[in-house]
């Protein structure tokens, strides 16, 4: 696959338009006539979405929820990683996520998202749309491996997902996060993950965590102190 992610410009206007194109007949939603060039990278996204529905008996589920996102963050991010020149940059891209949302798996984003008043989820708001946030929600909580990644992220919810991610602040501090939900493991108060993002956003602004005695770890351990996690 040879995508120039970096040329990807798909505007929120455009977006909007190929958003009312769209069509649901019997569950399905068309038209879906991505370019050559993106066909390749559909059909592996297609074979992940479907090794997830197989494994799990998800064909007959009414509804996906909280372990989709999960399952199918894990694919997304092992295939678009392997893509050349994929970056950080790449995920950064509002255009990247709106085209990929709209013109190559629509019929995904529409299982797991719906499709009537949800263009917020397809392109119009950056920090909700599906397929970026379940991107950086495993981007952001890496842990090493898949395996010591799904254990951090076993117990958490949809709530957690839409926390962590739009929450930014003035970017994603990569690193501190990752720290956040290494040491938010065996908590199980949302209120606590929530005050913990909010004094992070704060403190960021006047403090550099590296710097901090203790670095990065000792950081986070203090937001949680401050956060009342040890009341």
């Amino acid at each position: 696959m040879n995508i120039n992610w970096n040329a990807v410009s798909y505007s929120i206007p455009k977006a909007k338009q190929d958003f009312e194109s769209l069509v649901v007949k019997d569950k399905m939603i068309t038209p879906i006539n991505p370019s050559p060039e993106w066909l390749p990278l559909r059909e592996e996204l297609i074979r992940a979405r479907d090794e997830i529905f197989e494994k799990n008996g998800l064909d007959v589920a009414s509804t996906l929820g909280y372990e989709f996102d999960v399952d199918y963050g894990f694919k997304l991010y092992e295939i678009l990683n392997d893509q050349t020149g994929f970056t950080n940059r790449a995920a950064s891209s509002n255009d990247v996520w709106r085209y990929l949302s709209l013109r190559v798996i629509p019929d995904i984003v529409h299982a797991r998202i719906g499709f009537e008043e949800k263009q917020d989820h397809y392109y119009a708001l950056p920090r909700r749309v599906w397929l970026s946030t379940i991107w950086w929600y495993i981007h952001l909580s890496w842990a090493g491996s898949e395996e010591a990644t799904r254990e951090l992220l076993a117990t958490n919810s949809t709530d957690t997902i839409m926390n962590l991610v739009e929450r930014p602040g003035r970017g994603y501090y990569v690193d501190v996060y990752r720290e956040i939900m290494k040491q938010y493991k065996g908590h199980t108060s949302r209120d606590l993950f929530r005050r913990v993002l909010k004094l992070n956003t704060a403190r960021l602004i006047t403090t550099s965590p590296e710097l901090v005695a203790g670095g990065i770890e000792q950081y986070v351990h203090d937001l949680f102190e401050s956060a009342g996690a040890g009341k």
